[in-house]
């Protein structure tokens, strides 16, 4: 009875995570057009339809440059999130890792002489700290927004003491990929969609994105499916801290100086960008490519409220506004099948 259940409970955990981002065909054409994942898309032309009529400067070419390296940042903050996210997990001390990225880099790239091995080591140490957070919040059973409060405290003390409290500058081979364009396109535009492409890939068509997904959807049934749980919950916390190595990288080249306030920027827009994205906090379900087309969504959005005028605090606002209609609109589905299955009885009633 024991492994039946336990069987039950793992095809029902796979079947969950075999659903994932897709859209079947039987589906009816409102859940087609606006699924969890695909109403983005429509959100992101919209709000560069909108700039385009009420802030005409922020659609221009040169402004668009501008914004898409700080949109491509933004994105792979939020892959890390919404690997977290898929996870039942959160990570709170993706300010410090961001900052810890941008820091080491520079000071790794003036100690070695050499680019390469600074950003090597600066993912390994990267690496190394996002297992710490996992080994606390999945082997210690401590909450994690509890656990990563606590060693982002931990890492900004690295950055303050890294740093002296001055900005350090970025190392001239970082600067330049950060600037270089390849047919006119920005390259960090470039390196973001394969990052994006690369881990969506590897989540939704490789044997371990499957059994990421499944420990996701249901960490008890994938136990007693031996599925290795511990494992892929560090690995998620391993993973998402590369990713804000990363992009705490890419912003220290694109700025041209690492500061020990440069993460600060990313912690509610990267959530933001998931939640906007349509993955839930449910865990087992999420989308990498919906939520970086959400970062340029919220990235363009706050370019036109700025350009309108608006104050920080009508920015946030705004920014508050499309999470609520990105809850909303998540439901949108489930409340059309409702209402269309409670016509249908109404109906099959009157006949």
């Amino acid at each position: 009875m024991i492994e039946s259940t336990a069987a039950f409970e793992f095809r029902s955990a796979k079947t969950k995570a075999l659903r994932i981002g897709s859209i079947s065909q039987g589906k009816p054409m409102s859940t087609r057009l606006f699924g969890e994942f695909t109403w983005i898309w429509y959100a992101t032309i919209l709000v560069f339809v909108t700039s385009a009529i009420a802030a005409p400067g922020t659609v221009q070419p040169s402004a668009l440059f501008a914004m898409l390296p700080f949109a491509a940042i933004l994105a792979i903050v939020a892959v890390g999130q919404t690997i977290l996210i898929q996870q039942r997990g959160l990570d709170m001390s993706c300010v410090g890792l961001i900052t810890l990225g941008g820091l080491l880099v520079a000071k790794l790239g003036f100690v070695t002489g050499s680019i390469y091995l600074a950003v090597l080591l600066t993912l390994i140490f990267a690496l190394a700290l996002g297992i710490l957070n996992g080994m606390l919040i999945a082997k210690l059973n401590i909450t994690p927004i509890v656990a990563t409060l606590a060693t982002n405290a931990l890492f900004m003390g690295g950055v303050r003491t890294i740093s002296g409290g001055s900005p350090m500058t970025a190392p001239q081979e970082i600067a330049d990929v950060a600037h270089q364009r390849f047919f006119g396109v920005p390259l960090m535009l470039i390196l973001a969609i394969v990052f994006i492409l690369v881990v969506s890939f590897v989540v939704r068509s490789t044997v371990a994105g499957r059994r990421f997904v499944a420990v996701g959807a249901n960490p008890a049934a994938a136990a007693a499916a031996g599925i290795p749980v511990l494992s892929y919950q560090v690995g998620a916390y391993a993973a998402a801290a590369v990713c804000f190595g990363v992009a705490g990288i890419f912003y220290t080249g694109f700025i041209g100086s690492a500061s020990q306030v440069a993460g600060s920027d990313y912690l509610l827009p990267g959530i933001a960008a998931v939640v906007v994205g349509g993955t839930p906090f449910t865990g087992g379900r999420g989308s990498v490519i919906a939520s970086g087309v959400a970062a340029l969504f919220l990235t363009q959005l706050g370019q036109m409220v700025l350009a309108l005028g608006a104050g920080t605090a009508i920015q946030f606002l705004v920014q508050a506004l499309a999470i609520v209609i990105a809850v909303s609109v998540r439901h949108l589905p489930a409340l059309i099948v409702l209402l269309r299955g409670r016509c249908l009885r109404g109906k099959a009633v009157l006949l």
